[in-house]
């Protein structure tokens, strides 16, 4: 009896583990082909009885390729701009601006004025209201130019961000900038009439400031870009000369220099010094300005 009861529980865990695939389930692997990024399984749905690894068949998702999601748009991250405003007193200037996160960016500033008349010089006597015809002249016939890099971090504030919307920025920039054709005419202690023709020159200027300004789409291929106001401080560093028409007596050489070292400017230090056949005039001080304009520009 003992014997008949072993032999029968050893034939009944025989069948428990034996495991038996009909033939309907079974797939040849030619037919079954399912990308891999689309099959989901879940863990808690695979458990193992016995020898056998048993996977739910609930738990088996396949994704059709309409599921997936779509790529999203690139977004522009670079921008050219043209400041448009300063091109209308022969001021150009470039700017590259370039993305680096939804809220930050940097961008770098070009300008360039070759030398020309004054502009709106008209508008200029008028307003500082000089009604002297030597003044006058003075302004009209000057002429002007500059150069400047301005490298600047742009911190957008909006909700789209991403070049877009209000900004503050911080920047530096560097400058030289030249005057020329400033002609004076005075009589000499011997009668004679001389003019002197001026011209100055500042070497280099280093200023920082911030701005504050706002930048639109313009569509997907433009934007525009308003410089608020930007104001900047620093400080300078140039010399005037001043050639006279000729040869200066010992008594002019010293009324100019005279003139020249009466001009007083808060904070500036000058070192003059006249001669015969020239005036010359080195100065280190502040310097500063206004950064404002609007600007046309390129997404790409």
């Amino acid at each position: 009896m003992f014997l008949l009861i072993a032999w029968n529980l050893t034939a009944v865990n025989g069948q428990e583990k034996k495991v038996v695939v009909p033939d309907s389930l079974k797939i040849t692997a030619d037919s079954l082909k399912i990308p891999a990024d689309s099959l989901k399984i879940s863990a808690d749905s695979i458990k193992i009885h016995g020898d056998s690894l048993v996977i739910s068949s609930d738990s088996v998702k396949i994704i059709p390729e309409a599921t997936k999601a779509a790529p999203q748009t690139r977004m522009p991250k670079n921008f050219v701009k043209f400041n448009v405003t300063s091109a209308l007193i022969k001021n150009f200037e470039l700017q590259y601006e370039r993305v680096l996160s939804k809220s930050i960016s940097m961008a770098l500033s070009f300008n360039i004025m070759p030398e020309t008349k004054l502009p709106f010089s008209d508008l200029i006597i008028n307003w500082a209201d000089i009604t002297d015809p030597e003044e006058q002249e003075v302004i009209e016939n000057l002429i002007t130019g500059n150069f400047t890099v301005t490298p600047e971090v742009r911190f957008y504030l909006g909700k789209k961000r991403y070049g877009t919307g209000f900004y503050i920025s911080l920047f530096y920039m560097y400058g030289q900038y030249t005057v020329s054709n400033v002609k004076t005419t005075f009589e000499s202690s011997l009668g004679e009439d001389v003019t002197i023709d001026y011209s100055a020159n500042v070497a280099s200027s280093h200023t920082g400031g911030f701005m504050l300004g706002a930048q639109w789409a313009l569509g997907k291929r433009f934007s525009l870009d308003w410089w608020i106001m930007g104001p900047h401080f620093g400080v300078s560093s140039g010399d005037v000369l001043g050639i006279p028409s000729i040869p200066l007596t010992p008594e002019d050489q010293q009324d100019i220099e005279d003139n020249l070292n009466d001009i007083d400017i808060p904070m500036f230090e000058q070192t003059v010094e006249v001669t015969a056949d020239k005036a010359t005039m080195i100065f280190d001080g502040p310097w500063g300005g206004i950064r404002a304009g609007l600007l046309i520009g390129v997404r790409f």
